[in-house]
C-alpha cells in the first residue's frame, strides 16, 4: 500500500520538475523542516510516519525544484 502524497503539479509551460523527498530525523525537527519548505517551496502535503524504530518521524513529500542555471563541473 503506498499512501504517500502525489507529487505536486508544475506549472504549465515550465520546466521545473517535482521531486519526491522523505525526510527522518526527530518529529518535532521534521515537522519544523517540512513547514519551513511548505513556506518557501512549491511543496505538496507531507505524509507523516513513524520510524521504523519508533525514534522518530518519517516524512514524504513532493517539492517542485525551478529549472536553473546548469551546476558548474
Amino acid at each position: 500500500m503506498n499512501s504517500r502524497t502525489p507529487a505536486v503539479a508544475s506549472a504549465p509551460g515550465s520546466a521545473a520538475q517535482p521531486v519526491d523527498v522523505r525526510l527522518m530525523g526527530d518529529d518535532r525537527a521534521v515537522r519544523a523542516l517540512v513547514a519551513a519548505l511548505q513556506q518557501s517551496a512549491a511543496c505538496g502535503p507531507a505524509t507523516y510516519k513513524p520510524m521504523r524504530d519508533s525514534h522518530g518521524t518519517r516524512a514524504y513529500l513532493s517539492v517542485i525544484v525551478p529549472v536553473g542555471p546548469a551546476p558548474a563541473t
